[in-house]
């Protein structure tokens, strides 16, 4: 059999292992993709419930008495939950100790999402 000039070129045979290989190499880096998508997701709830936390400090350094210290810390089962970037709630929970009038407070706060503590932090706020 002779080849002629013009019969130069990639055939089918060709093309179709080149798409094999590829299949073959996409197949291999999905797991990668995916878990970098859940990474991606958890830690865009993480950020948000780091943000609302910082917020909820500086609310706290606002606050002039125990009463409004403890309604942050602990705040009423109607109030509404702040949602993060895939709709999930964000809860808080916290505690204040040594609070008195003239003195330094601790605030401990707590912001969970799906079951799990987020974001925690503990600030010193003075109570005039």
């Amino acid at each position: 059999m002779q080849r002629h000039a013009d019969e130069r070129g990639f055939g089918i045979v060709e093309v179709i292992i080149a798409m094999f290989l590829l299949a073959i190499v996409a197949v291999a880096i999905l797991p990668a993709l995916w878990q970098g998508i859940a990474q991606t997701a958890t830690q865009s709830s993480t950020a948000t419930a780091t943000r609302y936390l910082n917020s909820l400090v500086e609310d706290a350094r606002e606050a002039h008495s125990c009463t409004a210290l403890t309604s942050i810390a602990t705040p009423p089962s109607s109030a509404t939950p702040m949602e993060d970037g895939r709709g999930g709630d964000l809860t808080v929970s916290g505690t204040v100790t040594n609070c008195s009038s003239g003195s330094t407070a601790r605030l401990t706060l707590n912001v969970s999402g799906g079951g799990k503590v987020l974001a925690s932090t503990t600030a010193l706020i003075f109570i005039p």
